[in-house]
């Protein structure tokens, strides 16, 4: 369940439900909707015949009704306890959902057969249910089956009363059968209206569930799996929205994109291996991450290489300082599970929109100062045109 959602009742009553699920279908959501669906059920059913029964002994029918119900009605009470209890210790589900569609069936039939008939009998009405509960237990498959099956009982019942078959009438009192009627309806209509509720309920909480994990792999996608910054594609999507947005300016708004290498790097993966790497990635990735402010944001291009766009940086001397800041947070000592390593970083920039306006001609600008600054490492480089101009010098005079 979702913790954010305020708790209701209904929560509860799920959290009760959950208790009886036996474990080996908690684990897929879809099996843990049917198995709750199965047990809200076997409760709802059986509560809503014992109340049926109640209410026909206080109504006053003659002693062989009374005694007729309480011969349909207990049984399948007793049976739905028993596979209720089955169910809970063994998660039989397959199992204990076409035998409560089997007994429930039997039972309407049963009662049908001592009411008078087809014709007669207002418990015609409920075989709806057998049905629904069928496609609700056992999707399309168990519900095209139970509905022929009904419908073969029911060819076969109308097919006696048509050949003079004599059916056995209880309810002979004309003002009985009216409150039998009113009964079965009320019946009716609290088992389908309750188990269309449960359905509905746990259909949404499924979907919730899926558009979660829907959520989870749409953030996956966009992240880099060991360091949970932004991946390639992501970065290249973030940076296309900032150039359209500040593109649209008068003047445009600027900003830098810098590409980073690592500088012995490859090193410490050969001598420690791939899982110290990664230790050391991700420790730098978060220090970067601590380093950059709310509107400039960090990806993994690839390896030991990253992307950095820095937001509403136009001048050289407000660059320096935050690749001063990069820098310095990088070369700091790692502590890994093989010990203390080092790396240094090299860092090379390229201003929007005065070195390139389109995301392509940006990149190759910064991944041009980038290999200046890897001449002498440790250390950060601005793009210079063909000139050796500085773009940033350009624009200020």
């Amino acid at each position: 369940m979702n913790d954010k959602l305020p708790r209701t009742a209904v929560h509860y009553l799920v959290e009760m439900v959950d208790h009886f699920v036996h474990p080996s279908l908690r684990d897929v959501p879809d099996m843990l909707n049917r198995a709750r669906i199965l047990i809200a059920s076997m409760v709802i059913m059986a509560g809503c015949a014992l109340i049926a029964l109640i209410t026909i002994f206080l109504s006053k029918f003659p002693l062989h009704s009374n005694i007729s119900a309480a011969t349909l009605i207990l049984p399948m009470v007793l049976w739905f306890n028993y596979a209720f209890i089955r169910f809970w210790r063994h998660g039989n589900y397959a199992q204990t959902s076409k035998a409560v569609v089997i007994v429930l069936l039997v039972t309407l039939i049963g009662a049908i057969g001592i009411s008078g008939g087809p014709l007669t009998s207002p418990v015609i009405y409920l075989l709806v249910v057998p049905v629904l509960t069928a496609f609700f237990f056992g999707g399309q498959v168990l519900g095209n089956r139970i509905s022929r099956i009904t419908i073969a009982l029911l060819a076969i019942l109308l097919l006696m009363q048509w050949l003079g078959v004599p059916f056995i009438q209880t309810v002979d009192a004309a003002e009985k059968m009216e409150v039998l009627s009113l009964v079965i309806a009320l019946l009716g209509v609290s088992v389908i209206s309750a188990m269309a509720f449960i359905y509905e309920y746990t259909a949404a909480v499924l979907k919730r569930e899926r558009d979660t994990e829907r959520e989870k792999f749409m953030e996956l996608a966009k992240t880099d799996p060991l360091t949970g910054l932004a991946n390639r594609r992501n970065f290249d999507a973030m940076l296309n929205e900032r150039m359209s947005l500040y593109g649209t300016q008068n003047p445009p708004q600027r900003f830098a994109l810098g590409y980073l290498d690592l500088d012995g790097f490859k090193p410490i993966n050969d001598t420690h291996g791939h899982a110290v790497g990664d230790e050391v990635l991700c420790v730098i990735s978060s220090r970067m991450q601590g380093v950059l402010r709310d509107s400039d944001f960090v990806a993994r291009h690839g390896g030991d290489e990253f992307m950095i766009m820095l937001d509403m940086i136009g001048d050289r001397e407000a660059l320096k300082m935050m690749a001063d800041r990069l820098l310095s947070v990088i070369s700091r000592p790692i502590k890994t599970s093989a010990g203390i390593v080092s790396v240094t970083g090299s860092l090379g920039f390229a201003l929007y929109p005065m070195d390139a306006d389109e995301i392509e001609a940006l990149k190759k600008s910064a991944d041009s100062a980038m290999y200046e600054a890897k001449r002498s490492r440790d250390t950060w480089r601005i793009y210079r045109d063909a000139s050796g101009k500085l773009a940033a010098d350009t624009a200020a005079s």
